[in-house]
């Protein structure tokens, strides 16, 4: 069986980055459905997947990154906090990591959907990271989920998710940073990611010799979209420009030699992307090793 099999328990891992660690973790898992790809069939999906030997079930891990540079202790994202039952193991994870909430005094947000931000906030916008001083989103994403318009005609599925978002929002109201520029913090760059939400963001992390590129959700399904970048889902916002944004990134990242990693890869792990002998994409993952 493939290394990056599906799996449940909380797994942690590690990269240093410079003078920066990176602590990669996974909160879990959310069950979904080829079905809700759109430009791929159930059975050619299943087919990329056997390719490279990955398993075939229709399950979207979902990782959170912690990142420490002798200054702060910074979260990106949170999980899915057990959302409809997604995720929420991101307090096992990070007791297994030796990072302690308490610490947490900056959180990234890639973007505003229920399994990035479900685990900020409690009922009644009560913050389950009490020492944060700052909380940055892209300016677009923070508008986007507070358009009380756009709530009012969103499909009574997704209502919910706005709900969510705005608790989020308000239990860090004067903690919020919104954005628009890449410098935010020393030695971390924001990269606008626009189509799978308005304001989806990914953050560098480093400098021109050593870096890390956390991509967000380029990819919900890794194998599949890097490998057919053009194959969108259900949750991209504006799918033309999720596929137009996932193939001038990937363009990117296989000509600059970039490691990445991303929400949604199969572990909390880095990886590269190469082009193959038809010019095709493609994700190889590093190695890891549990944080000790």
């Amino acid at each position: 069986m493939s290394l990056f099999h599906n799996y449940q328990a909380p797994m942690v891992n590690r990269k240093k980055v410079g003078d920066t660690i990176i602590t990669l973790l996974s909160d879990g898992y959310l069950d979904a459905s080829f079905e809700l790809l759109s430009g791929i069939t159930g059975s050619q999906a299943e087919a990329v997947l056997q390719r490279r030997g990955a398993s075939v079930l229709p399950r979207m891990n979902i990782n959170v990154y912690v990142i420490q540079n002798g200054r702060q202790t910074i979260l990106v994202d949170s999980g899915a906090g057990n959302f409809k039952g997604w995720g929420g193991r991101l307090p096992v994870a990070l007791a297994a990591a030796g990072i302690d909430p308490l610490q947490i005094d900056t959180i990234l947000l890639t973007h505003a959907h229920p399994d990035h931000i479900g685990g900020l906030a409690g009922p009644l916008q009560t913050p389950h990271f009490r020492n944060v001083e700052r909380l940055f989103v892209h300016q677009d994403e923070l508008a986007f989920w507070r358009n009380q318009t756009l709530q009012a005609s969103a499909p009574d599925g997704f209502k919910p998710a706005f709900v969510l978002a705005q608790n989020a929002f308000a239990a860090y109201e004067q903690k919020l940073v919104p954005f628009s520029h890449e410098d935010i913090l020393p030695g971390i760059q924001a990269v606008a990611l626009p189509g799978h939400t308005p304001g989806h963001s990914g953050y560098v992390v480093g400098n021109e010799r050593e870096s890390l590129l956390i991509w967000g959700d380029i990819v919900h399904f890794p194998h599949i979209q890097v490998e057919h970048p053009e194959v969108t889902i259900a949750f991209d916002s504006d799918a033309a420009a999720a596929a137009f944004t996932r193939k001038r990134l990937l363009e990117r990242v296989a000509s600059d030699n970039l490691s990445v990693s991303g929400m949604h890869f199969n572990a909390p792990v880095t990886a590269t992307v190469k082009r193959g002998p038809e010019q095709q994409f493609a994700l190889h993952y590093d190695g890891w090793s549990p944080a000790v």
